[in-house]
């Protein structure tokens, strides 16, 4: 049943949550998502991200310890995070600085689970070694290992861009020897860039004829190797910043950011109504992919999503999202209707009704919840 009957249909405009036509995201649409591993030290040594400058978003971003929609851990706040790396500033060693981590396990990201699990076994026999002590001592045996996967993951491009025209090929062919040509001589001022090579493909490829052989070569490019992902190219990368920089690493992808669920690119809508919190680097990760299509390759999102409901109702019910009621709401109509119906998020365990939870809702998130509900009528729900 619809909300507020007299309420809807007063000023019932068109809302363009979600055109009948997809879009058609090729490769070249999510260049800015490709990350900016450069294997050099920065010269960034705290933490530097702010979420969302979207005033809407303000009442999520003071949410702490909610699940990840994508990834499933659970996100940190940014005023939690500034105040962690605080206190890593007075760690001397390896053993402090586990002392202060060690409570965030669960909002560690699988990689970097990983590699605290392995800083703890060195601390257990080095306790007053330095995070960047274990680093310097794998990352011989991690560089040789990274490049042997750029290396690998190059040469399967080479074999691709023989489905190419010769001139093309070519081209190809010199931008993967010069990529060689900067891993194998790693020198400072011409170090190997994943993105560079990613942009360069692009631009040779985005003329071809072929599309599908053009995703292909970007589908293959973008396995390189990044550190967000891959453990040797996070040693290598490093192992030679400060123990505060390392350490806090293994948290600052899980804080959480403002993510827009319709992608800003498709339809710019800047209202709580289109907010959800998710982890930074997943919300990079994600770009402007349409959401059915990122689920095909994180099939647990839709379990996820569920756990994210339940921790903002939590949230909800100790009243840390004021005079938001509505959200759970417009946000299971929203994630169904840009999910195709593969994601229908449970509310059983919001006991505050309809009516009561939009009474004092805005006008504009009411027209758009039941635009939402009506839309999704036509969208059978779907099998994970």
């Amino acid at each position: 049943m619809n909300l507020f009957l007299t309420r809807i249909f007063q000023n019932n405009t068109n809302y363009s949550a979600k055109t009948n036509q997809k879009q058609n995201y090729s490769y070249m649409y999510n260049l800015k998502n490709t990350g900016k591993d450069t294997f050099v030290k920065s010269t960034s040594q705290t933490f530097k991200g702010s979420g969302s400058k979207t005033k809407a978003g303000d009442v999520l971003k003071e949410l702490d310890n909610i699940t990840c929609p994508y990834s499933g851990v659970k996100m940190i706040s940014f005023d939690k995070m500034n105040k962690i790396e605080h206190r890593l500033d007075f760690c001397r060693n390896l053993s402090e600085g586990i002392d202060v981590l060690d409570k965030h396990k669960q909002s560690m990201q699988k990689l970097e689970k990983n590699i605290y699990g392995k800083l703890k076994d060195y601390q257990r026999i080095h306790p007053n070694s330095t995070a960047n002590d274990y680093l310097q001592s794998i990352k011989p045996e991690c560089l040789a290992k990274l490049r042997i996967e750029e290396f690998k993951v190059l040469d399967n491009i080479d074999k691709l861009s023989n489905k190419m025209t010769p001139e093309q090929a070519l081209e190809i062919r010199r931008i993967t020897t010069n990529a060689r040509k900067q891993i194998l001589d790693d020198k400072t001022d011409q170090v190997f860039k994943r993105k560079d090579l990613l942009t360069d493909l692009a631009i040779i490829t985005k003329e071809n004829n072929n599309s599908k052989l053009a995703d292909e070569i970007w589908n293959t490019a973008n396995k390189l190797p990044k550190s967000a992902t891959n453990f040797d190219a996070f040693v290598v990368k490093y192992a030679n910043r400060s123990q505060k920089e390392i350490m806090a690493r293994l948290l600052r992808p899980s804080v959480a950011s403002i993510e827009h669920i319709t992608p800003k690119s498709i339809n710019p809508d800047h209202t709580l109504a289109n907010f959800m919190l998710t982890s930074r680097d997943w919300n990079s990760d994600r770009g402007n992919t349409p959401l059915p299509e990122y689920i095909k390759s994180h099939p647990n999102i839709p379990k996820y999503c569920q756990r994210y409901a339940n921790d903002i109702i939590k949230a909800i019910k100790k009243d840390k999202l004021k005079n938001s009621d509505w959200y759970p709401y417009l946000l299971k109509e929203k994630l169904y209707n840009e999910s195709d119906g593969i994601i229908n998020v449970s509310l059983k365990e919001y006991s505050k009704p309809e009516s009561e939870a939009f009474k004092n809702a805005p006008e504009e998130f009411v027209e758009k919840y039941n635009n939402l509900k009506e839309l999704n009528k036509s969208i059978p729900q779907k099998d994970m």
